[in-house]
């Protein structure tokens, strides 16, 4: 799909690689109404962009409900949806068990809320929105769901029992649902981006972002314009589907 014209939906949108696909998009000519939690960053980040480019909703994605309605204000705002990514997520370190404690199920509980779940919530409502929309090109086009997995999701490192398990989940949903939504002329792609510089990686330690580093043959951390710019690639080749991409530089993910 040519991304001029086009109209998206991105959560995670006030910070981070949510905020630079945002800004990516709103470049490329896509009105984009985005959701987040932080509305301070949020309501800047619309100020940047323009009013008539730009929409802010707060919004917790694990609230279906929430998320329905913020579908709605998104095709009412600006007459329709062809693109939806799901930035929005968070991470959580705990080993299985330690000689002292047991992992937090309450913690993997929310994981699996906002990372599963509010993923799930976010592109059902989407392509029901999507379903209604003329194509957009001769190739019978009607949208783009786009989620985010991780290279946590193939070799996750100790302690991340919770969040591998919802980037798994990511990656196994990947398939069914672009086989569910292909008769619509609606795509379903994940990436699964490895250790790029986010708020999520800046609040790491410096010891583990060492680590990290020492897991990646380019020797650096990805940043949030490539991702940005992966985003924008899966949605102008329309033959990608149902697939999960790695953008990692080459890293894998080492024992520690």
């Amino acid at each position: 799909m040519k991304l001029e014209g086009l109209v998206g939906f991105v959560t995670g949108g006030a910070s981070g690689l949510g905020a630079e696909t945002v800004k990516q998009l709103v470049a490329a000519g896509v009105k984009v109404t985005f959701g987040d939690l932080n509305s301070e960053n949020g309501e800047a980040l619309v100020k940047e962009l323009g009013e008539d480019k730009a929409k802010f909703l707060e919004l917790d994605v694990t609230d279906e409900k929430a998320v329905e309605a913020a579908i709605k204000t998104c095709v009412d705002t600006f007459g329709g949806l062809h693109i939806a990514v799901n930035c929005a997520g968070i991470a959580a370190v705990g080993q299985t068990i330690t000689s002292k404690s047991m992992m937090s199920f309450s913690t993997m509980r929310l994981v699996t809320e906002i990372n599963v779940f509010g993923t799930i919530y976010v592109a059902a409502h989407a392509a029901k929105a999507m379903s209604k929309n003329k194509p957009v090109n001769d190739r019978g086009e009607r949208g783009v769901i786009i989620n985010v997995a991780s290279v946590a999701a193939y070799e996750g490192q100790r302690g991340q029992v919770s969040y591998s398990a919802s980037k798994g989940a990511i990656v196994g949903i990947t398939t069914p649902m672009a086989r569910d939504l292909g008769r619509f002329g609606i795509r379903v792609v994940a990436i699964a981006p490895g250790t790029i510089m986010s708020p999520m990686l800046a609040a790491q330690t410096d010891k583990m972002k060492n680590l990290l580093l020492k897991d990646t043959p380019l020797g650096r951390f990805g940043e949030a314009d490539e991702f940005a710019h992966m985003v924008r690639s899966c949605v102008e080749n329309s033959y990608l589907n149902g697939v999960t991409l790695r953008m990692d530089g080459g890293t894998v993910l080492s024992y520690s």
